[in-house]
């Protein structure tokens, strides 16, 4: 927000201009509807739990005046309103809104205040947390957003003399300051309280507030953990628990036979005396209140350690490893000493060969010699136990610091990332602060940077990509834009939260802009096994390898015909693809292996046609950089999986991407057609298929045509902005198969498309035409108009009997629209999103 608030006495002449209407609520609350909003808001106390339940409508808090619902009392002076907003339901827009607000004048729609809240963030994914502020009456406000997250969250407002601050926790103990302002002139006497909208004229959201949930949280250890040490576990207290029911077991459904104790209010731990390793245990807290009312708690697992060693630094397949690291590891239960194997010959480690034996060991470290670099070692610990019991250890490896470590790095004169490189250079890592210096010779304002590195995934969870910079910063990962704040701000962290799986090679790229003042430019990840670091080189490597498959790693229901495409290594002349059923075989194939190796192809080739694929079966495939002029050559790739589906896939949308030719917008023709890399006239309807990324105005300006957030399964949907305002009035997109497809294959007899829509769309007519190769049509529409204003994807199931003198054997032709083709009449505009379309068999 980053400007004064400056509020002129003058508010205090503004009387209320609403009566203020109470029900049930706690002495000295008020509950109002500010600004008019079309549907009345409403507020429940309870004061057992102490939580509140708003439901609020309303334009929303983001323009010279206000439409939402506000309970609120009076603050005299200084003051300070901390609370979990515990959830939004239902998620009608990306920006409905809940928190806390500090309003100078309660009633008046364009009053000066300061908000801190939790969005239903659903489509950018990148404002969860946000904080509002206006600085003068009917002025427009400033924001600051930040996040992945949404609800449950704690947010703060706090006012000290003319200072305002906003604060954010994730538990309600750690708080972090999101923002403050200095506010001279602000009247002594101001309001406090709760603020709900749905920015979604004449539609209610509900909001609860509380002080922490009455149900037993915060487990620890975090629910699935794995490689836990000892049978500790912790938990947090329901707000109004006053003891604790433990249950405790390996049953996954615990029960009365896993009763482990009655505890006191202040004992939030339990140990329990049996404790195996290798095991996966189930525990449940049941919370107890003063009126003996019961809690029932989730039921959170975690994994005992094993009896083997774990947790090695270097990670496995570790790259950029110094010459002088220590290896370390966690002891398995038990263990009371370590024999250690190590060396470049994989086999013999394997094998636990003599000549590989480092020793037997106490402490769980070895310290090699000194390693040779650009080198490949492999390593393994045996845990002794007693009676000299022996746990063969896993064979882990990684490899030293030699070529291909870190990103390529290239800046530009400019904010704009164009035009030639002032500099290009191999960077170990994006690690940056220059603060007020040069950024590059010569430079240090309005200069840009490109990184670009292969991330080498070491563990499959969930991670945090943490870009800290000053100013602006984009990332992408496997071409899919994950964090857009390309504006001026001072330093911050904007973070990513995705998941990822061990051995998984991303292509990332971040490009970043410092306009005046200081710079900082930073890429660091955490994870529950990373604790926040700078990416390591090693982890980014240069982008080499064969990156972002198509269909993505591990993918399920992947159509049975398709073009397999992957992106190129930075240095290859050529591709050589190998392909199979068999994991293993694909991984040792290679170009003399005639059954799965499929041929060397040219650089701009980044396809290949596996033919017709057996339905409900698992393929795997690796593609190896080559280029004939470089030692290092071939570059191995990593081996991709993909299982097709057991029914047919018309379109799951995951195959389009923002290169010409494979744009959605050229498979599903809309109302304007497009230019490359021929001019094609679109069907003159209404619709518009894909997101805008080439307009600076745009919020998906250099993001993905397709839709990324808001998606059925899989990677993406399609979206598509109707307007039936205007003539034809009637908006529909259209796909013609070369082919005609044979929907009516292996006894297949129901269509099938998921839909779903915007809070904001007026309720509509929703339809589908299918045209077979004869030419012949029928029409299908859904039975509710207000799907296409569902906030949630709706299953629409069309049996292909009901399309009359259609041949399901040779579909050639299908229409999805909103309006009536036949009879149209004006209507609304709106956006849907469509995903999965399917030919299934239902019984």
């Amino acid at each position: 927000m980053s400007k004064k608030l400056i509020c002129l006495v003058s508010v205090l002449l503004v009387a209320s201009l609403a009566a203020c209407v109470h029900a049930q609520l706690p002495a000295g609350w008020t509950s109002q509807d500010i600004g008019g909003p079309a549907a009345a808001g409403s507020a429940q106390y309870d004061a057992a739990t102490n939580s509140w339940t708003i439901t609020g409508d309303g334009t929303g808090i983001m323009g010279t005046s206000d439409q939402f619902r506000y309970v609120y009392k009076t603050l005299n002076g200084d003051g300070e309103l901390a609370v979990r907003v515990a959830s939004i339901d239902p998620p009608l827009a990306d920006w409905s809104m809940a928190g806390v607000m500090i309003r100078v004048v309660a009633a008046l729609p364009g009053s000066p205040y300061i908000f801190m809240g939790v969005t239903a963030n659903t489509v950018t994914k990148d404002h969860g947390l946000t904080v509002w502020g206006r600085m003068s009456i009917g002025g427009t406000p400033d924001s600051s957003s930040i996040g992945a997250m949404t609800a449950p969250y704690w947010v703060k407002v706090k006012r000290a003399g003319d200072t305002f601050s906003a604060y954010v926790s994730p538990n309600g103990k750690d708080w972090t300051e999101f923002d403050t302002e200095e506010a001279p002139g602000v009247p002594k006497t101001t309001t406090i309280g709760y603020a709900v909208t749905s920015s979604v004229g004449g539609k209610l959201v509900t909001a609860v507030f509380d002080n922490g949930p009455v149900k037993a949280s915060e487990p620890n250890p975090a629910d699935k953990a794995v490689n836990v040490a000892a049978p500790l576990v912790r938990w947090t207290a329901g707000v109004t628990a006053v003891a604790h029911d433990v249950y405790f077991g390996t049953n996954p459904t615990p029960g009365q036979a896993e009763f482990a104790a009655h505890l006191p209010l202040q004992q939030t731990l339990y140990f329990s005396p049996v404790f195996l390793p290798d095991t996966t245990y189930y525990w449940r807290v049941d919370e107890i209140d003063a009126a003996d009312k019961v809690y029932k708690g989730d039921v959170w697992s975690f994994t005992s350690a094993p009896a083997r060693a774990y947790s090695p630094v270097p990670w496995d397949n570790r790259k950029g490893v110094d010459v002088e690291t220590k290896l370390t590891w966690l002891s398995g239960a038990g263990a009371i000493s370590h024999d250690v194997y190590f060396g470049t010959d994989k086999a013999a480690v394997k094998a636990g060969d003599a000549s590989v034996f480092m020793g037997n060991v106490l402490p769980a470290s070895y310290q090699p010699e000194a390693l040779a670099a650009n080198t490949t070692y492999y390593w393994r610990v045996d845990e002794r136990g007693p009676g000299d019991a022996v746990q063969i250890g896993t064979t882990w490896s990684f490899k030293t610091t030699g070529p291909g470590i870190g990103v390529k790095a290239q800046y530009f004169k400019g904010i704009e990332v164009s035009g030639t490189p002032v500099l290009t250079q191999i960077e170990n890592s994006i690690d940056h602060n220059w603060g007020g210096g040069e950024v590059v010779p010569g430079l240090s304002d309005t200069v840009s940077a490109r990184w670009r590195a292969a991330l080498e995934v070491p563990f499959t969870e969930t991670y945090d990509l943490i870009a800290t910079t000053d100013d602006g910063v984009r990332l992408w990962l496997d071409g899919r834009l994950i964090i857009n704040e390309w504006s001026n701000h001072g330093s911050r962290d904007d973070i990513a939260q995705v998941n990822l799986v061990a051995g998984q090679v991303c292509l990332l790229q971040m490009e970043y802009y410092e306009n005046t003042g200081s710079a900082v430019a930073q890429l660091s990840w955490q994870s529950p096994s990373i604790q926040r670091q700078i990416i390591p080189g090693g982890s980014l490597l240069l982008p080499l390898v064969a990156m972002a498959p198509y269909p993505a790693n591990a993918a399920m229901n992947v159509p049975q015909t398709l073009l397999l495409h992957w992106t190129a290594g930075d240095s290859a002349t050529n591709h050589d693809v190998c392909f199979g059923d068999n994991a293993d075989a694909v991984a040792d194939a290679n170009t003399s292996t005639a059954s799965l190796y499929q041929g060397r192809q040219a650089l701009k080739v980044t396809k290949f046609d596996p033919g017709e694929l057996e339905w409900g079966k698992t393929y795997y495939w690796r593609v190896d950089e080559v280029n004939a002029a470089a030692a290092e050559s071939p570059w191995k790739g990593n081996v991709w999986s993909f299982t097709t589906a057991d029914f047919l896939v018309v379109d799951d949308f995951e195959s389009y991407t923002n290169d010409i030719g494979d744009r959605v917008f050229q498979s599903w023709l809309d109302g304007y057609g497009y230019t490359e890399p021929e001019v094609v006239q679109g069907n003159g309807t209404g619709a518009v298929i894909g997101h805008d990324i080439w307009s600076t105005s745009s919020p998906y300006y250099g993001g993905s045509i397709a839709e990324i957030h808001i998606v059925h399964s899989g990677g993406q949907s399609m979206p598509m902005d109707y307007n039936n305002a205007t003539a034809p009035y009637y908006s529909e997109t259209e796909r013609t198969w070369t082919a005609p497809q044979n929907w009516a294959v292996k006894g297949m007899n129901t269509l099938v498309l998921y839909v779903r829509g915007e809070a904001t769309n007026a309720p509509a007519r929703l339809y589908v035409v299918v045209q077979d190769s004869a030419g012949h049509s029928a029409v299908a529409a859904h039975s509710d108009p207000a799907t296409v204003s569902a906030t949630q994807f709706v299953e629409w199931r069309i049996p292909l009997a009901s399309l009359t003198g259609v041949n399901p054997a040779t579909v050639k032709k299908m229409y999805i629209g909103v309006g009536d083709r036949s009879d149209p009449k004006a209507g609304g505009a709106g956006t849907l999103y469509i995903d999965d379309i399917r030919v299934i068999k239902v019984e």
